[in-house]
């Protein structure tokens, strides 16, 4: 038990050096999934029968994204992916249990 109390303090202690790097993580996998989507946009219209008019401005993001260089993004881990979705898709829905909704 001693092991397990020093390692929450520590994660503590560290707690926005941690949130930092879900945030760099989730930035890059967002980068990365405009960067696609910005590739295959009118593929993607197509497909879906989407309007053009229903998807942000491209030159705006083009303008944005070629700030970056995105070979030196670190490459996506799919264990880490997964470790996401399922804090999304499990953790966050079960947390947000413990809270009275303000609309009952």
């Amino acid at each position: 038990m001693i092991g397990k109390s020093k390692a929450q303090q520590k994660l503590i202690d560290n707690l926005a050096a941690e949130f930092g790097k879900v945030w760099i993580y989730l930035y890059i996998h967002f980068a990365y999934i405009v960067y696609t989507w910005l590739t295959h946009l009118e593929q993607v219209q197509r497909e879906f029968h989407l309007p053009p008019g229903d998807f942000p401005n491209v030159e705006y993001f083009r303008e944005r994204l070629s700030g970056y260089n995105i070979d030196k993004f670190e490459k996506l881990k799919p264990k880490m992916i997964q470790a996401v979705d399922d804090m999304l898709a499990y953790d966050i829905p079960n947390l947000l249990k413990n809270f009275r909704n303000p609309y009952d």
